[in-house]
């Protein structure tokens, strides 16, 4: 049993991973005379969580060294891996008919997935969004798609937006980017 104070409070933890498992975050302990001894452990290290359960086991110091041996299993051999931040600019796209020429195409969201080690150099990206797009473009427009695969399975797919708005080009639009074009030559 763990006892921690904090303040004027204590905690009872008897798990034991918590204090002597490098990166454990908690969990479940138990026991009863049909189920024998039972753990449900997390723990955290690089990015990867991993959670171990072991069921049945005869002794209480026995739960603890299998639920250590599969965490160590799980970060010995895999790993988390980042494929794209969200607002990466993955493409850009040529506007037609906007009052601006192009626009970046962005991931939408932060996109990774867990691996076995050293799978990573297998990963191939697939990049769909088109070469031009016709104006009006909003800001956070879905404009294509990013798909990673492994072994032709999908392991981890995110959307491209748009990270401007462009509006259709019309006569009043026209005519203030020839004004503005025309005045900043002169600036020159």
């Amino acid at each position: 049993m763990i006892l921690l104070e904090i303040g004027k409070s204590s905690l009872v933890n008897t798990n034991k991973l918590v204090r002597n498992y490098p990166g454990c975050t908690g969990l479940k302990t138990g026991s009863t005379s049909q189920a024998l001894y039972n753990l449900s452990a997390s723990a955290s290290r690089n990015n990867l969580d991993l959670v171990a359960v072991v069921m049945k086991a005869p002794t209480s110091k026995i739960r603890f060294k299998n639920a250590s041996a599969l965490l160590d299993y799980g970060f010995t051999n895999y790993e988390y891996k980042k494929l794209l931040n969200s607002g990466d600019i993955i493409k850009n796209i040529e506007i037609n008919k906007g009052i601006s020429s192009f626009i970046n195409a962005t991931a939408k969201n932060d996109c990774a997935s867990i691996l076995a080690k050293g799978q990573d150099m297998d990963i191939k990206q697939t990049i769909s969004a088109p070469d031009k797009l016709d104006a009006p473009i909003f800001q956070g427009q879905i404009v294509g798609n990013v798909k990673y695969t492994l072994n032709d399975e999908i392991i981890a797919n995110v959307n491209l937006i748009s990270d401007i708005s462009v509006e259709k080009i019309n006569c009043f639009s026209m005519n203030k980017l020839v004004i503005n074009n025309w005045l900043s030559l002169l600036r020159k």
